[in-house]
């Protein structure tokens, strides 16, 4: 999710909406805080991402986009970074899977405003796809908190 939607399509449509010199100028801007990372040099020189990075941006990302976009690029924005994180959750209960669910049809409601800003043709993207089977996996399986590529601590 971190990379796959996050980074690699969301990070990307919302830098073709607001442009990388203005998304560079808004992460330099973000005021120093515990517990947050500072992006000193924006993000768009940047190549290589870790993971954790990633969750770093995330964190800061509502900040970066407001004022800066519409309203829906927002809902859609608050739809996906809480659907990441609830995703991550090592316990759920049917209220944590009820939002987690909530987040989704939100973020599927809106998402055509990517089409209508001309950032996308369509959504044909198997990593937005396969968000569709979260809820499923979970209750299955268990937390997908242990189910990712990322080396433990």
């Amino acid at each position: 999710l971190h990379k796959g939607v996050f980074k690699d399509h969301f990070v990307k449509w919302c830098t073709q909406i607001i442009g990388a010199h203005e998304i560079d100028a808004r992460f330099k801007a973000m005021a120093d805080h515990p517990g947050l990372r500072h992006f000193k040099k924006g993000i768009s020189s940047v190549t290589q991402w870790t993971g954790t990075e990633h969750k770093e941006m995330e964190k800061v990302m509502m900040g970066v986009l407001a004022g800066a976009v519409n309203s829906r690029v927002l809902t859609v924005a608050r739809a996906l970074l809480d659907f990441i994180s609830y995703a991550q959750y090592q316990t759920h209960t049917s209220i944590t899977l009820s939002a987690l669910e909530a987040s989704l049809e939100t973020f599927h409601a809106n998402k055509d405003v990517f089409i209508e800003l001309e950032c996308r043709k369509d959504f044909n993207i198997p990593k937005l796809h396969s968000m569709m089977h979260y809820m499923e996996a979970i209750r299955a399986l268990g937390s997908a908190d242990g189910y990712n590529t990322e080396s433990p601590e």
